[in-house]
């Protein structure tokens, strides 16, 4: 698609998100951060979260408090945000209460009147959040960012990659993994490799992802492998068997920290992937006053402390200042960046089927 046809589509862009979705923003107003007798009557809150590591920080690090502070019962699911949006679809009448996904799922999700805004009186922390975080006009509450970027095995490989443009040249050849289209960073993958392809910056490479995937066919023929799941890139990546991966920071990160031999490229001459994960409510979530307790406690300068010290992933919250340990694995704030996901999930199925021609 031409940058001329795409502006005649309805545009909802990190900066501009409109509001779409008629009648999705209603919730009931309560007073908070108390919780209601109705609230507690409730009895549970079924909550959608991502996987892994991040998963973890709130099972262990929010659950115990948030049952303490409300009496509620969690039942927890994992899942990612592709498996996410297809359960908004089949399970619209009977949704989970909250879904942890990222802005690569929001964009569609608002756009099919999926989700519901949140009502922000009733999130006292929601203020506190930084603008990056609340890019979706408060459909979705950003909690995380997810950065995206190469990962190498320091055993085999001596110095960072500064550039995705490495993944092409031949010393590399048979020594990398990337992620699936069905993943975001899939996608993004697709972006950087139009940049690479095409010479120019994010905002502009992006709307030529068919030159992508085209360069993507060569990254083939130099013996790039795909992945198909998490806890297979990163065994590939610490064993050495397959040395450079592309991956997201919040999952490695706290690996290497414990001592694995991993290194970490902070700085990409194409940029690193930023990615948004946020907590996002469907239509008809059933116990919007416990959903809406649980993303004030999730927004909390106290545990968005521990998302810099855990995950050490860049936190949400405008209070917490990252650590010199996430300074350093993370790299500069402005060498990450952000895709256009409205358009890009419009895109989508036509990416993944001319990826599917090239490595299906």
């Amino acid at each position: 698609m031409s940058k001329k046809s795409k502006k005649t589509n309805l545009k909802l862009t990190r900066r501009g998100f409109v509001k779409v979705a008629a009648g999705a923003a209603a919730v009931t107003v309560i007073s908070m951060p108390w919780v209601t007798t109705k609230a507690k009557a409730a009895g549970e809150i079924n909550v959608v979260l991502n996987q892994g590591h991040l998963a973890n920080l709130w099972i262990k690090h929010l659950h115990e408090e948030f049952t303490k502070k409300t009496g509620a019962k969690i039942n927890v699911q994992q899942s990612v945000t592709s498996k996410m949006l297809v359960m908004l679809k089949t399970q619209y009448d009977n949704p989970p209460d909250l879904m942890m996904f990222s802005e690569a799922g929001v964009h569609k999700a608002v756009k099919d009147g999926q989700l519901r805004q949140h009502n922000v009186k009733n999130i006292p922390n929601f203020a506190s959040i930084r603008d990056t975080y609340n890019f979706a006009n408060n459909y979705s509450a950003g909690v995380v960012d997810a950065v995206h970027t190469l990962f190498y095995n320091t055993k085999r490989i001596k110095s960072a990659p500064t550039a995705w443009a490495d993944l092409w040249d031949n010393k590399n050849k048979g020594m990398i993994a990337i992620p699936p289209v069905t993943w975001n960073s899939g996608v993004r993958m697709v972006t950087s490799a139009a940049q690479v392809a095409t010479g120019k910056s994010l905002k502009d490479a992006q709307y030529e992802w068919e030159a992508g995937i085209a360069h993507l066919a060569k990254l083939k023929e130099n013996g790039v492998a795909v992945y198909t799941g998490g806890p297979q890139a990163i065994q590939m990546l610490q064993s050495g068997q397959v040395p450079i991966v592309p991956f997201y920071g919040l999952f490695i990160n706290p690996l290497i920290d414990k001592g694995a031999p991993i290194g970490v490229a902070t700085h990409l001459k194409e940029g690193k992937h930023g990615e948004i994960v946020g907590l996002n409510m469907p239509v008809k979530a059933p116990n919007v006053e416990l959903a809406e307790v649980y993303v004030n406690m999730s927004l909390s300068k106290e545990f968005q402390m521990k998302v810099d010290s855990i995950l050490h992933a860049s936190a949400a919250h405008k209070g917490v200042d990252a650590t010199p340990r996430t300074k350093e694995l993370l790299g500069p704030a402005d060498n990450t960046t952000y895709a256009d996901w409205d358009f890009l999930s419009t895109n989508r199925a036509k990416i993944t089927e001319k990826w599917n021609d090239v490595f299906g």
